[in-house]
């Protein structure tokens, strides 16, 4: 059936845009005028839906980011909230400056599914990857039991929270990041330019060249003889790496192999195990049953063995076994992790312990990560300086022997 983009008002003046499927453009505009818009365009196709070029934005991803997404829904929980009627939220919000096109663009495909009377849950719940899979059942359970409102606010102060940690990651990173980046420009410019340029020296004079000088002219030569060869093995290296990280039975090898490794391990174990208890915990709190909030956070985990014991988790819960039980069985979470869960169940308060659970390892995580980047960076330092300082030193060398030599 074809598709009709349209931009239209409504009875309120509101301007709207969106996709109708229709046989006929008469038929999508008598469509549009049950549904109370009155459109000013209407083209076939989806492309009123893409934006143009100078209106993409640079280094935009596939999916809305955190930041992004916990504004929209501040936004969104505050609007509720004040009782105003969810396609009048949904405006409102999409006029939030501060949220990129991509995002405005998103509230407005959620906007017409509402108009068109969908819940607010099953407008998310079309948008793909845009939405993570556990938001749109958090908000479906707020919308049954009547406390959407208050549905949203725990769900803006949870992603809010995340894009905190997130960004606390990204800060201890960052240095070691910009040494390694600057320590490979650095070698790729002596290896370019400053070798190439003091190798004719060394065969005018009849000197051998410095062993180092010497390996990294040997490769280049090497590279540019066979350089079809090269880019065919850099190729089949590409192809066969995307192989493996797209093969579901080779990702879950490299995860439990990561759970092995020994730093590794903690920081991976930490950073999941905090995931794990926040959503978890998030998804109980607004009503979502334990079982389908087990399947949800598995969705969530990166680490493919963590996931796969949390979806075997679900099974043993559905067969009468505690939570703490069922995922001691899997030996991949922390034994305090848990331990407080038995204690959250025991009390009744399992929502509130999972939170508490899910502080302590993001704290724990932060911590390992201080002090790792800590003795990473003088490390790091060390052999930058070992690798770039021991290449200078012997070109230099080299070249004052070769002055030596001229001068006698």
């Amino acid at each position: 059936m074809p598709r009709f983009s349209y931009k239209a008002y409504d009875e309120r003046g509101a301007r709207a845009a969106g996709v109708v499927e229709a046989e006929t453009r008469e038929a999508a505009i008598e469509f549009l005028f049950r549904q109370g818009r009155y459109p000013s365009e209407l083209t076939e196709g989806d492309a009123g839906q893409v934006p143009r070029w100078w209106e993409r934005e640079l280094f935009a991803g596939r999916g809305l980011s955190y930041r992004n997404l916990a504004l929209l829904t501040r936004e969104l929980a505050t609007l509720v909230k004040a009782e105003l009627p969810i396609d009048e939220a949904l405006r409102i919000a999409r006029l939030q400056p501060l949220m990129p096109r991509s995002t405005q663009q998103m509230v407005g495909r959620v906007l017409d599914r509402v108009l068109e009377g969908a819940s607010l849950s099953e407008a998310l719940g079309t948008q793909g990857g845009n939405i993570p899979p556990y938001y749109a059942h958090i908000v479906r359970a707020g919308e049954a039991t009547g406390t959407l409102g208050q549905s949203l606010e725990d769900l803006a102060g949870f992603l809010e929270r995340k894009t905190e940690f997130r960004s606390r990651i990204g800060s201890a990173l960052l240095y070691p990041s910009l040494l390694l980046v600057a320590a490979a420009a650095t070698l790729l410019v002596i290896v370019t330019v400053l070798v190439p340029t003091i190798a004719p020296l060394f065969e005018e004079a009849g000197a051998p060249p410095p062993f180092i000088v010497q390996v990294l002219l040997d490769g280049q030569r090497a590279i540019a003889q066979h350089w079809f060869l090269a880019l065919l093995t850099i190729g089949a290296a590409a192809c066969g790496l995307i192989a493996f990280l797209r093969n579901p039975r080779w990702r879950l090898w490299w995860d439990r192999m990561i759970l092995r490794v020994p730093m590794v391990s903690s920081l991976v174990q930490s950073g999941q195990t905090a995931t794990m208890t926040k959503t978890l915990g998030t998804l109980i709190r607004n009503g979502v049953p334990i079982l389908q909030g087990l399947q949800i956070t598995g969705a969530v985990l990166s680490n493919r063995a963590m996931a796969a014991a949390l979806r075997d988790c679900a099974n043993d819960v559905k067969e009468g076994a505690t939570l703490a039980s069922s995922l001691s069985r899997g030996g991949v979470f922390p034994e305090l992790a848990l331990r407080l869960t038995g204690v959250g169940e025991q009390t009744g308060q399992l929502d509130t312990m999972l939170e508490r659970v899910g502080n302590i390892y993001e704290v724990a995580l932060q911590q390992k990560l201080l002090r790792l980047t800590s003795l990473l960076t003088p490390l790091l330092t060390i052999v930058i300086g070992v690798l770039v300082g021991g290449l200078l030193l012997s070109v230099m060398g080299a070249i004052v022997g070769l002055n030596e030599l001229a001068l006698k």
